[in-house]
């Protein structure tokens, strides 16, 4: 059974898709997907233990239903990643069949899930643990906002020069798709891919903008200031690593900021590029980049600018995406290119403070599937690669073969 799609396989599945003009591809490639991960630890507590310091679970591949027939009369807690964020338990006992959903990891006990490295899980008596394994330094600095201290422009501008290098190689895909969903010819479709690139490297750039919450900004400098005693000077995008575990009891969850890119992406990008419904499909994609459960929904007044020496986050916006736009086009912007981006950004501050309703992603034989799927993708890796400060995507050894 297929354990993980690579980025290969999920881009040769669209091409036989749109080649045989339906999402029977696609939709078998998924279906080979239809399982679930299970971890075998000694006892909840001390996986929760283990979980509270930054480890992460190794897991086995087991296919939904042999794990449905298997579990009967069995302890099962699910995984809660967001647990981390809200201060709760990671590992939530499951009460009931129906609440086992593919895609999602199970913890079971070793007295109960007879697991050997040798064997693997064969569900019947005692048996050892799966155990744990660091997480990556990038995921985790993304993750947590924790690790290297960097301001808001920093991380901003780090991540736009990452999705160069990737757009780069996505380019021949992402041609692909729009010649064949488009019918575009070639000087059609050379214009709408290099639209089309940008906006998607303009959504990255701004992935972060829900950082500049006031609420958001007060709660992260504070941490920071416990940490390492710097006092404000700008925006932060995240704190400096922790000294000590006993620091990490005395910080203060922030507030989520994912979801305010989704109104805010989705009005700058309609007011520079035209009303057109792929671009809220890439406004989602980058909102959604940690947590599927954000839907664009946002409440009327939950986002408020932050202020620094007596100017608001989006007036100072304003000038750091006109600095991005001529360092990229390595020459001075003409002044109705300025005033259109200051109108852009304008329009979008308003529409992030406002209420915004529910998004849907579209599904695997929606058109604009891939490109959700490859925004999303995107955003995620310069978002870890920054980070981290690393490559990650199509990293090259010396002889210039892609490490795997």
């Amino acid at each position: 059974m297929r354990e993980v799609i690579t980025p290969a396989d999920a881009f040769a599945a669209y091409e036989r898709a749109f080649r045989a003009h339906g999402p029977r591809e696609v939709e078998e490639l998924l279906r080979e997907m239809l399982n679930v991960q299970v971890a075998v630890v000694k006892d909840k507590d001390q996986a929760e233990e283990e979980l509270r310091q930054g480890k992460r679970l190794k897991t086995v591949s087991v296919p939904y239903g042999v794990f449905l027939g298997k579990i009967k009369g069995k302890t099962v807690y699910r995984l809660e990643l967001s647990a981390q964020k809200k201060n709760q338990s990671f590992l939530v006992e499951v009460k009931s069949d129906e609440d086992i959903r593919p895609n999602f990891t199970y913890v079971l006990l070793a007295e109960e899930a007879g697991y050997s490295p040798e064997k693997g899980l064969t569900f019947e008596g005692a048996g050892k643990e799966t155990g744990f394994e660091p997480q990556p330094n990038a995921e985790m600095r993304e993750k947590t906002t924790t690790g290297r201290f960097q301001k808001w422009e920093e991380h901003a501008k780090g991540v736009w020069e990452r999705s160069e290098r990737i757009t780069k190689s996505y380019r021949p895909f992402i041609e692909k798709w729009a010649k064949e969903v488009l019918e575009l010819d070639d000087a059609q479709l050379q214009s709408f891919v290099d639209s089309l690139i940008w906006a998607m490297r303009i959504a990255v750039y701004l992935h972060d903008v829900g950082k500049l919450n006031k609420q958001w900004q007060e709660v992260i400098w504070q941490n920071e200031r416990k940490i390492s005693g710097k006092t404000r000077d700008g925006y932060i995008a995240r704190t400096s690593p922790l000294s000590n575990d006993e620091q990490k009891k005395e910080l203060v969850s922030p507030p989520s900021h994912a979801s305010f890119a989704y109104p805010f992406l989705r009005a700058l990008l309609r007011k520079v590029l035209g009303d057109y419904r792929f671009l809220d499909t890439i406004a989602l994609a980058v909102a959604r980049h940690h947590s599927l459960e954000v839907t664009g929904a946002i409440e009327q007044g939950k986002f408020e600018w932050d202020e620094w020496n007596g100017r608001k986050a989006d007036e100072w916006l304003q000038d750091q995406m006109c600095q991005l736009l001529q360092m990229w086009q390595l020459m001075d912007l003409l002044e109705d290119e300025v005033r259109r981006i200051q109108e852009a950004i304008s329009e979008a501050a308003k529409r992030i403070t406002e209420s915004s309703r529910a998004d849907e992603p579209p599904g695997p034989t929606d058109a604009f599937y891939f490109l959700y799927c490859i925004t999303n993708r995107l955003v995620k890796i310069c978002d870890w690669e920054d980070a981290g400060n690393q490559d990650i995507e199509l990293r090259e050894s010396l002889w210039g073969y892609p490490i795997r």
